[in-house]
This record gives structure tokens, C-alpha cells and sequence, in this order.
């Protein structure tokens, strides 16, 4: 093995083979993008994003509107399709990536080429440059706010300060995570005497005004919506406490930028780095970029859990430190090239065996959520027309969790309807009918009378039909029957998902 790395490291001194290399793994990354853009179904994340695109508003209950009127954008110019709803993912990454690339510049010169060649392939980036999630428009305006500061702080350019308001508004209309990268430069001038003349300069304060009136249509649905969005993702959150989860936090990170990422984490934050030497007052700001998000995360971990994709963006700022170190180490930059070899192999190996895979066990086992969607709603759908001509009476389908269910039903019925594979399209409402959670299905329901409807029940999970506030709310209902969904690719079966046929009592009507 060692002697396989050391011919490798050899090959790519040479700057034909480098750069050839470096080129083929860009190009690559990209094919891995579009195939898997356009082959795989929406996850039920991004078919409720695009819901919200359906539903245009100054914001929504879980996050601002910025996805939402990205999604509208571009399924406007294209239709609504799998690869239209994701093209913003695309659009986004390549504005994180000028911005990346710009930092880098400004750092150290030449390194910018290898941002562009992190942001395609770390595992974290990748993924949401091919999903279409309220983190992807977060990435660009973090970026973007990342190469403003650094021009503001670091270089001392008075008007930066009002890209960095721009940007900072733009990625509070994207996610409020965004309030990290200010927590950050509110720290970085008030540690650093020659930065201290800033709290006397009126720049930034107008960068903040800025970026306040961006946020204003945030805060008028807020409210008009008793500061809804403020409390879910504020109080609510850290009101969950749970046990330690700073080791899940851990996972995530290795998982995020790989063991090589995590070594250059950890030498970021040495007094004497291995690597060549970077400014200090660069290096500063790096550390300080990186290191109060990530600590703001880690101390929220000691009792709360940490979602998957919280702490991503943060490692933007890890970024210009991982590409000044592959400039200026041929042998690291042997192993992130090797590394990044093997990472796209595993992606390919993945995106095959979503597509070929033949094995019940693997379905079943470790491809459980990769759903063939239009192929479920099919069936769903036919059990509506059936119900409907049997009984002479309109349907609603009530799915009974807070939102996948709901968000396939519009999307796939949409798509299959438009194919003319279906017929009609049959309305659905939310489990807040029953009081319980539907997040923003329980302000797009409509207000027709549910009494007169026969309502088809969905769940994946059975005993949610035997909730009590289900069950106290129904005057009648069938048996419990059940579809069987299909994994994507060769259709295999994956899991069954019940449903029941019932009518709703008239007092309990919303």
C-alpha cells in the first residue's frame, strides 16, 4: 500500500498528470451530480420544499422563504419535474464556489482552484449541491458573507461591510443559522484591537440595517402568525433536552469532510500547524469562522440533539485552510487526491446499487427510504377512484405523519396527472385535524367540509390508526389494508404503508 501511494505521489508531481487529474475529478463530480439530479426521486424533504413553492408566502413555520422562491424560479422556466426542482442545488453551488474560489485568492494565491475541488466532492457539500433544501441557498449566502467580512476585517475595505449585510440578509431569508457567522465577527472585532475602530464606524451598522430589511418579510408573517417560525426553531428546540450527543455531533463531523478534513481541523487550531505557514490575521479569521459555530453547536450537543445537516455550512470557512494546505504540501495533496478517488467511487457504488441493486435484503435493509414515490401515489391514487365510484362521495387523503406522505401525494399526483397516467388529482389534508403535528399543512388545508368526504387514511406506521385522537374523531372506518411500496431501480419491495377508509364526525370538522 504505501509503495501504491508513494507512485501515485510521484505520478502526480508531474503538472500534465496533475492537472489532468484534478480536471478529470471535477468533470466526474459533475456527471455524479446530473445522474443523480435526475434519476432519483425527491426525498420528502425536497417534494415539501416544493410545496411551499406551491404555496408562495413572506415565510413558512420551519424556514424562510428563500427555497421556496428559488424552487419557483426554476420549476417557472422548466416545469415541474425531478431535475427542475433541484437545478437551484446546482445554481447555488456554483455561487458558493466563485465566492469560495475569491476567498481563497485573497488568501493565498492559487489555492482557489482546490476550493472548488473541496466543495465538489466532501461529502456535506456534494449532497446538498444535488438536493434542494433550505441549506443549499444558506451555503451560497455563507460563502458570499464568509468573502465580504474577510475583505471588511482582514483587508480593512470600508464599503465590504454592506456585501456582508447583503449576503447575512439573503441567509436569513435562506435559514437562521446564518446568525453564527455574525455571532462570529461580533467576536472577531471585539477580541482584535485593530479591529475595534469598526464599533465606531457607521459601515457596519448599515451593513446590519441591510441586512434587517431583508429579514422584514420574515418578520411580518411571524406576526401575523403569533412569532410561530421564532418559536419553532427557538424555544421549541431547546426546550428538547435529550442525553449527551456531542459523539453523534463527532460522527457527523468525520463524516462531513472525512479524516483528512479532520485533520486539517485540528492542525488549524495548533500554535505550530505542520503545514507552511499562513498569515496570521488570515489564520485568525479562519479559526475564529470555523471555531465559534462549531463550539455554538458543540455546547448545544451536550444536551440536545444535533441535526444532520446543521453544522455543514460552518466548514465553509475550514475551506480556504484545506486548500492553502494542498497548495503547499505535494504529499497531502497526494492523499486528498487518492482520498477523493476512493470518496467518488463510494458515491458511484451508491447511486449503482440505488439503481441495479437485485437483493431483498439490501432494499429492505439499508435502502428502506429510497422510495420509488410515483409508483406508490399510483397505487394510492387508484384506491381514491375506487372509493370514490363505489360510494358516490368525494375523497380527501389525510396522511396521519407531519408531512412526507403529504408532500409525495402533491408532487407525484402532479407529475402522473400530467403524464395523463391519472385522471384526477384528489386533495389532502393534515393530521392537525386530529391534532396533531402537520407543520404548514395545517395553514395550506383548505376549509371544505370534511364531514361530507370520505377520508383515506395513510401511514407507514400502523398504530397511528389507533391513536386515541384519531380514533375519538371517526364515525366510521374500514379495516386496516395496506400498499406495498417499491425501492427505486429494479422495484423491489420495500415496505408496506396502511391505509384506512373513514368518515369523520360532523362536530369534529375543521
Amino acid at each position: 500500500m504505501k509503495k501504491i501511494v508513494y507512485a501515485f505521489h510521484e505520478m502526480l508531481q508531474k503538472p500534465q498528470v496533475n492537472q489532468l487529474f484534478f480536471f478529470s475529478i471535477l468533470s466526474f463530480s459533475l456527471i455524479l451530480h446530473l445522474l443523480c439530479m435526475t434519476q432519483a426521486r425527491l426525498l420528502v424533504e425536497e417534494a415539501y420544499y416544493w410545496n411551499y413553492s406551491q404555496h408562495l408566502d413572506w415565510s413558512y413555520l420551519d424556514h424562510p422563504p428563500m427555497v421556496a422562491l428559488l424552487i419557483k424560479v426554476f420549476t417557472s422556466l422548466f416545469g415541474s419535474y425531478e431535475f427542475s426542482v433541484r437545478a437551484a442545488s446546482l445554481f447555488c453551488w456554483f455561487i458558493s464556489s466563485f465566492f469560495s474560489y475569491k476567498l481563497c485568492e485573497l488568501i493565498a494565491k492559487k489555492s482557489g482552484p482546490y476550493a472548488l475541488f473541496l466543495l465538489a466532492t466532501l461529502p456535506f457539500f456534494f449532497f446538498q449541491s444535488i438536493v434542494i433544501t433550505p441549506d443549499v441557498p444558506l451555503i451560497a449566502s455563507w460563502s458570499a458573507c464568509l468573502y465580504f467580512l474577510y475583505r471588511a476585517l482582514i483587508l480593512k475595505h470600508a464599503r465590504a461591510w454592506y456585501g456582508a449585510g447583503l449576503c447575512l440578509g439573503l441567509g436569513l431569508l435562506s435559514k437562521y443559522t446564518i446568525c453564527l457567522v455574525a455571532l462570529a465577527a461580533f467576536c472577531y472585532v471585539v477580541s482584535h484591537a485593530n479591529s475595534r475602530f469598526w464599533l465606531r464606524r457607521k459601515e457596519p451598522y448599515l451593513g446590519l440595517l441591510l441586512a434587517f430589511l431583508l429579514f422584514t418579510p420574515v418578520l411580518y408573517w411571524n406576526a401575523q402568525h403569533d412569532w410561530a417560525s421564532f418559536i419553532f426553531q427557538s424555544s421549541r428546540r431547546f426546550n428538547l433536552t435529550t442525553s449527551l450527543n456531542i459523539h453523534n455531533l463527532a460522527w457527523m463531523i468525520l463524516f462531513f469532510i472525512t479524516p483528512l478534513g479532520v485533520w486539517g481541523l485540528v492542525d488549524l487550531v495548533k500554535k505550530n500547524p505542520s503545514s507552511y505557514n499562513l498569515a496570521q490575521d488570515s489564520k485568525k479569521f479562519l479559526q475564529y469562522f470555523t471555531f465559534i459555530p462549531l463550539l455554538f453547536f458543540a455546547f448545544y450537543s451536550l444536551n440536545h440533539g444535533v441535526n444532520f445537516n446543521w453544522t455543514g455550512p460552518l466548514f465553509l470557512a475550514l475551506m480556504p485552510w484545506l486548500a492553502f494546505i494542498i497548495l503547499n504540501n505535494s504529499f497531502m495533496k497526494t492523499l486528498w487526491f487518492g482520498g477523493t478517488l476512493l470518496v467518488l467511487m463510494i458515491y458511484s457504488g451508491v447511486l449503482l446499487t440505488i439503481s441495479f441493486n437485485k437483493t431483498d435484503f439490501i432494499q429492505q435493509k439499508i435502502l428502506l427510504k429510497v422510495i420509488a414515490w410515483d409508483d406508490l401515489i399510483l397505487k394510492l391514487n387508484a384506491v381514491a377512484q375506487y372509493q370514490e365510484q363505489k360510494n358516490h362521495m368525494p375523497v380527501v387523503f389525510v396522511p396521519l405523519d407531519n408531512y412526507p406522505i403529504n408532500s409525495e401525494l402533491a408532487f407525484y399526483q402532479q407529475i402522473l396527472f400530467k403524464k395523463g397516467i391519472i385522471t384526477k388529482l384528489y386533495p389532502s389534508t393534515g393530521a392537525h385535524i386530529f391534532n396533531r403535528e402537520s407543520l404548514m399543512y395545517r395553514y395550506w388545508a383548505s376549509n371544505e367540509n370534511l364531514s361530507r368526504a370520505q377520508l383515506i387514511l395513510i401511514s407507514k406506521e400502523a398504530w397511528r390508526f389507533d391513536d386515541p385522537e384519531v380514533t375519538k374523531r371517526l364515525s366510521s372506518s374500514s379495516k386496516l389494508q395496506q400498499v406495498w411500496s417499491l425501492g427505486q431501480g429494479q422495484n423491489l419491495k420495500n415496505i408496506p404503508y396502511y391505509y384506512k377508509v373513514a368518515r369523520i364526525k360532523e362536530t369534529s370538522s375543521h
